[in-house]
């Protein structure tokens, strides 16, 4: 991430990793009631898919499946039928 500081809907930007052309994002609001977000993001203001959590650890894990599943998808989109056999 670069060292811009971002915030979305009161959350601050603590974390990202970028796979292809999406970022997974975690946010920080110490108010909100879930303190916690991993959020998909696009072209650096477009976030989607918010999961809510508790602790940094459970925003943390999410983060890890989405990249881990966003990784194992580009992958598998670019090999051909005849790449695969």
């Amino acid at each position: 991430m670069n060292n811009q500081k971002r915030t979305n809907q009161g959350y601050k930007i603590i974390d990202s990793i970028t796979v292809a052309d999406v970022e997974v994002i975690i946010g920080h609001n110490p108010r909100s009631p879930n303190p916690y977000v991993c959020w998909y993001c696009k072209g650096s203001d477009y976030y989607y898919w918010g999961c809510y959590c508790n602790t940094l650890e459970a925003a943390q894990r999410k983060l890890s499946e989405r990249v881990d599943y966003k990784r194992r998808f580009k992958l598998h989109e670019y090999v051909s039928h005849d790449d695969a056999r």
